[in-house]
């Protein structure tokens, strides 16, 4: 199984994206509705992070540079 489908309270899934565990990118929306606030989740939180310097924020980051 390569997909879950999953339910998630908006405040649930900004958090995750405001911490960086999570970017709105990997998401697929279902529906209409969903996208557009995804969407506006994404212009609040992930221009907040734009500058950040934390490690799960940056792609290129392997877990064994982490570690």
């Amino acid at each position: 199984m390569n997909k879950l489908n999953i339910s998630l309270s908006y405040q649930q899934l900004a958090s995750l994206i405001d911490h960086g565990h999570l970017c709105a990118a990997d998401l697929q929306c279902l529906d209409k509705e969903t996208k557009q606030a995804l969407w506006q989740m994404c212009l609040i939180h992930c221009q907040q992070r734009i500058h950040c310097k934390n490690v799960v924020c940056q792609p290129q980051t392997k877990v064994s540079d982490v570690v």
